[in-house]
């Protein structure tokens, strides 16, 4: 099991009802597994943040930042250390 410290930015902090949260995952899980379990605790709202209808990743909405790094790959795998950050940022519009 490796601890996911998962941080909720923009829109999805008030979506969650909190900033961060940590997450037990399992040894071999990947991004789309973590968005999966977290789909599931926060609902659609939560998820149609984050993914289309076909449960796609929306990449152009949002940046994933893992370790400080961005991700574009869902099936980035997030093991190999005790602790993983994860940053769920929606983007910003406006005109």
């Amino acid at each position: 099991m490796a601890s996911v410290k998962v941080n909720y930015l923009g829109v999805l902090s008030p979506i969650v009802g909190k900033e961060n949260e940590y997450i037990e995952i399992e040894e071999f899980s990947t991004l789309r597994d973590l968005i999966t379990v977290l789909g599931l605790r926060y609902g659609e709202r939560f998820s149609c943040s984050l993914e289309h209808a076909d449960g796609t990743l929306i990449w152009a909405d949002v940046a994933i930042v893992v370790d400080g790094l961005p991700v574009h790959d869902a099936m980035f795998r997030l093991a190999g250390k005790k602790e993983v950050q994860i940053a769920l940022i929606p983007m910003i519009q406006g005109g």
